[in-house]
């Protein structure tokens, strides 16, 4: 699939909004930065549709541990805070994460977030609880959602895909309204809060605690997640940096 048709497909979804012509100024006619990878034709841009059976009986209480990294692995971690990192054109996998979000149906800005979370955009990121990849998705999990080939989970696109369908699950077991379009207040809701935790300790802990678990790592991983979701959305809701003058 050429770029210019991924880039095509990410800005259709967008249309309207203002975060499509920002993104389009950042990658330009070719649709990639540099050293970007393109969504390979074998991962779909197409929404499918949620199991209908229950989660696995082992990831409904699953609780996360912090992912592990290989040595010298790259790790993006953009500071916050007085110095708010504002180059959106070197977020990694920015083009993929914008075409499942959309195909999903799941705010862009949250799925970035859960990513800066779960592995630093390192998609060789594992933890001792068995989660893999990008999402730190648990192979069941992906199977459940429909990925055939577990080996697949492994793949950046594959994992955004999986991931951003897992978190439109649990939104549709906790959130409120559409999970496509969440205004930046909302994210601050008790229900969003749920989402969250149900991502790093598994529906199960949610529903019994009817909230956020009294966990300390859960807790804290819901105060990031939340904190990047902030930042991004005014990261990418930011107008572009003008073109440097051609000489």
């Amino acid at each position: 699939m050429r770029k210019t048709t991924i880039l095509t497909l990410c800005l259709a979804a967008l249309t309207g909004s203002a975060r499509a012509q920002s993104i389009e100024q950042l990658f330009g006619a070719e649709g990639y930065k540099a050293g970007d990878v393109p969504v390979p034709t074998a991962v779909s841009a197409e929404a499918d549709p949620l199991p209908s059976e229950p989660p696995p009986a082992g990831s409904l209480y699953f609780i996360n541990t912090p992912a592990e990294h290989e040595a010298g692995a790259e790790l993006f971690d953009p500071p916050q805070g007085p110095k708010v990192y504002t180059d959106a054109a070197k977020i990694p996998y920015l083009m993929a994460a914008t075409a499942q979000a959309n195909a999903q149906g799941v705010d862009l800005d949250l799925v970035l977030a859960v990513i800066q979370q779960e592995s630093s955009f390192d998609p060789k990121a594992h933890s001792s609880a068995g989660a893999c990849g990008l999402m730190q998705l648990l192979p069941d999990t992906a199977k459940w959602l429909g990925l055939k080939d577990a080996a697949q989970i492994w793949t950046p696109e594959v994992n955004i895909r999986y991931g951003t369908k897992y978190l439109k699950y649990l939104w549709g077991q906790f959130g409120q309204n559409s999970p496509a379009e969440i205004p930046k207040e909302a994210i601050d809701m008790n229900s969003s809060q749920m989402v969250i935790a149900a991502y790093n300790a598994g529906p199960g802990n949610v529903k019994k605690y009817n909230g956020v678990p009294p966990f300390k790592e859960t807790r804290a991983y819901v105060a990031r997640v939340t904190s990047n979701f902030k930042h991004y959305t005014d990261l990418l809701q930011a107008p572009a940096a003008p073109a440097p003058a051609q000489p």
